[in-house]
């Protein structure tokens, strides 16, 4: 049997600075990590994630592209099938409005919707191999892939930090 030389270092903190501690850690090494917590909190996502989601400017381009759609629309059919009324022209302005809002709207939320699921890998088929169900719960956890030469120095990181148990286990 051929043994899988990556390994995955799990460490399970009760504190949430505890497993900020460690991601720090496991960062400045530059090694491959994952983290899992119980609660969104904003001081994790400043340590994991600093710089600004990609997603506003998929929103925006949906947006804009639903905007553009929806005036398109209205415009056309108008020019297509023309109904004057009195002088005025075919294609006025204000009645193109509320159909170019409407688009903007649908595009706009349905491109979130998507690039919500797309940056955060929603769903999830494949349960990762470092995750325990502890970290829905009460738990914090620091999942960190590394070759099988450094599982002992990562183990030492995370119980350096804080972690209450460290666990090894195949792969990330």
């Amino acid at each position: 049997m051929v043994e899988s030389t990556s390994r995955a270092v799990v460490g399970v903190f009760t504190y949430m600075d505890d497993a900020l501690e460690a991601v720090k850690n496991v960062k400045a090494a530059n090694l491959d990590w994952r983290m899992y917590s119980p609660v969104p909190r904003h001081e994790i996502e400043e340590v994991t994630f600093p710089q600004k989601s990609p997603v506003r400017l998929v929103s925006f381009c949906c947006a804009l592209t639903g905007c553009i759609c929806g005036w398109s629309l209205a415009i056309l059919c108008s020019l297509d099938w023309p109904m004057r009324t009195s002088a005025k022209n075919i294609a006025s302005i204000p009645a193109f409005f509320v159909p170019g809002y409407e688009w903007t709207i649908l595009f706009g939320g349905l491109g979130t919707l998507f690039a919500i699921f797309a940056y955060c890998k929603i769903p999830s088929v494949v349960r990762a191999a470092g995750y325990d169900p502890r970290f829905s719960h009460d738990k914090f956890g620091v999942v960190v892939a590394c070759s099988a030469g450094q599982v002992a120095d990562v183990s030492k990181r995370l119980k350096t930090a804080g972690a209450d148990e460290v666990d090894v286990r195949d792969s990330l």
